[in-house]
């Protein structure tokens, strides 16, 4: 995978893991974002991650993107039909919910740009901890674990995710490709706060994903700072962090 001197993180994961593993409708959307805009930030991350993963000394593979306006059915070995924003390791695809990313735009208001390029940020961050073998690790790890631990070890995930988001973030930012408001955090509780809404008021039959809503506010946004703030990827490591109640 990495060169031996870059393995820290994934062992510090793969050490942790055992340890810790012992009707409504949904919102619809009265017009469609343009997919120009949602494929050009895909393609920033993707390009990010590229040389990123190849600076570590591994060896990357691009993710598919799939846009819909309709809940999925029949993906990811889900049962239920699917909703918003979410990767699929199966097939290593990041599926984008017309609807939900049209919610995130009009509430979001200014700062639009910047919420979908976290959005899309976060769910290209799941690909990475797939490929490198995270995904892998915490399912083994959720699989023998308590509901309440299982649900730790996703949030530990998840805010890995916002870490890596980081990261894009500042690279973006550095390349002219994005501009931050001057108050992220209210950009990172504007999609958490949709994404909660999705979930609650998700249909019978329907399941989310990805809900944006993992970890505290605080949390969220101290992990999506440490990556853009740091710009690097062993700074990302929050299951080391959750080991040592830091989290």
């Amino acid at each position: 995978m990495f060169r031996s001197r870059y393995r820290y993180t994934l062992v510090l994961v793969g050490s942790l893991l055992p340890a810790m593993a012992g009707q409504t409708s949904a919102p619809t959307a009265t017009a469609i974002i343009p997919t120009q805009t949602t494929e050009t930030l895909f393609r920033s991350v993707d390009d990010f991650w590229s040389h990123q993963i190849a600076a570590l000394g591994g060896r990357y593979r691009s993710p598919k993107l799939s846009s819909f306006s309709q809940s999925l059915g029949g993906v990811c070995d889900v049962r239920l039909t699917l909703t918003g924003a979410f990767y699929c390791p199966v097939n290593e695809t990041v599926y984008l919910d017309q609807a939900f990313l049209r919610e995130v735009v009009e509430r979001a208001r200014d700062e639009g740009d910047t919420a979908l390029g976290y959005v899309v940020a976060h769910e290209l961050a799941h690909h990475i901890q797939n490929i490198i073998g995270t995904t892998g690790l915490v399912n083994q790890a959720r699989s023998r674990s308590t509901p309440q631990l299982g649900n730790r070890i996703l949030t530990t995930m998840e805010l890995q995710a916002d870490c890596y988001a980081g990261l894009w973030v500042r690279w973006a930012q550095a390349h002219g490709a994005i501009k931050l408001p001057a108050d992220i955090s209210k950009t990172l509780d504007t999609v958490a706060a949709i994404g909660q809404k999705w979930q609650l008021h998700v249909a019978v039959g329907q399941q989310v994903l990805d809900p944006f809503t993992h970890g505290s506010e605080a949390q969220r946004l101290k992990w999506f700072r440490r990556g853009s703030d740091s710009g690097q990827f062993g700074d990302c490591d929050t299951f080391g962090a959750q080991a040592n109640g830091n989290l």
